[in-house]
């Protein structure tokens, strides 16, 4: 038995299978259908196994992202398909692979890594936490026998122009940097459905909204974007194709649409972003401190002295020990003044940064 590394390009075809065999058992299509940018050929690179004659029997991949936000862009790498052998299991195999990808990330520069899973105290061993925000808002039935404004026009098909679908894409503040072909590939996944508003005179797309991906997010819009005018009708004409309730996925920072699909009766519910494990936290704090310097905060301070993360505004500084306690307070939902004791004008200023804006859509998870 090896070390983790990296398959080579003509190993590709056996890291798939081996998925397909253990993540994917019960479906008729390929995981990397599934996931067309992390396992294409050029990419395969990216991902992690350990072989046993010549046989992958674990594995994890790791995808390097660039996110926008409003302080600037992040260097992320997501984690997942983490699986091992059902006949290796409990040697330590996963935890193997997984610190070889934070190795590799941290070597990078990445930011910080994340993952979505329910194994919360495996993943804690090594200093990933539940952090950020994610809020579900479940559409009610009724929506769907509302009528739909007579100047847009509705579409159910994935044969839309990935063009025009990277317009609105590219007004999100916060999202992974992508291309057209990037699009292009996301929307030949298995179980994808795409509906799109359009205004009738213009032609023009007004907004998107996608559901499933593969074997995950069935009933879950993940992916969508438009002005509110126009969106919030296109959810009533996709939910008037299910039985069941949608489920939309949005970052905290929605605030207008969060509102208004509440005020018309959408379940709101409040979750996590994923499980973040953070890698440079000095990265992070200069794109803090820029962000604050924009804001006309100069003495906003963020910096790590000896064997502790110390934040705060002017004199008023505290030192955070815990790295798991530092994600939570920097991607939330752990407010610093919950952590420790602080002024109310340091409260007041760092709430303009904190937590930080992030967001990870539906087609970037692995």
């Amino acid at each position: 038995m090896e070390d983790p590394r990296s398959p080579t390009p003509q190993e590709r075809d056996k890291v798939v299978e081996f998925l397909d065999t253990q993540l994917r058992p019960n479906v008729s299509w390929s995981i990397a259908e599934e996931y067309p940018l992390a396992f294409s050929k050029d990419k395969i690179k990216n991902s992690k196994i350990i072989t046993e004659n010549s046989l992958p029997i674990a594995h994890a991949h790791m995808e390097t992202l660039l996110i926008k936000t409003p302080l600037g862009l992040f260097k992320v790498a997501a984690i997942g398909s983490v699986v091992t052998h059902p006949q290796f299991r409990n040697k330590g195999l996963s935890q193997k692979i997984l610190n070889q990808c934070l190795k590799e990330a941290k070597d990078q520069l990445c930011d910080f890594a994340i993952l979505w899973t329910d194994l919360f105290d495996f993943y804690r061993k090594l200093d990933f936490e539940l952090a950020g925000h994610e809020y579900s808002l479940k559409i009610p039935l009724s929506w769907k026998n509302k009528p739909l404004p007579e100047n847009f026009r509705f579409l159910n098909s994935i044969k839309v122009k990935a063009s025009e679908i990277l317009k609105i894409y590219n007004t999100h503040r916060t999202g992974t940097l992508r291309t057209a072909k990037d699009i292009e590939n996301f929307l030949k996944i298995p179980n994808t459905s795409l509906f799109t508003a359009w205004d009738k005179k213009t032609n023009q797309l007004l907004a998107y909204a996608v559901e499933g991906k593969g074997a995950d997010l069935t009933n879950y819009i993940h992916e969508w974007g438009g002005k509110v005018s126009a969106f919030i009708p296109l959810l009533q004409f996709a939910q008037s194709h299910y039985s069941q309730s949608l489920t939309l996925i949005a970052p905290r920072h929605s605030e207008n649409l969060i509102r208004q699909m509440s005020h018309n009766g959408a379940d709101l519910h409040k979750g996590y972003l994923g499980m973040i494990r953070i890698l440079h936290p000095q990265n992070i704090f200069f794109k803090m401190q820029r962000y604050a310097r924009q804001l006309g905060y100069t003495d906003v301070i963020c910096t790590c002295i000896e064997d502790k993360f110390v934040l705060g505004y002017k004199n008023d500084l505290v030192g955070i020990s815990s790295l798991r306690s530092l994600t939570q307070i920097l991607f939330g939902p752990l407010k610093l003044e919950e952590a420790v004791r602080i002024k109310p004008q340091t409260k007041e200023v760092l709430e303009k940064i904190l937590p930080l804006p992030m967001w990870v859509w539906g087609w970037d998870s692995i």
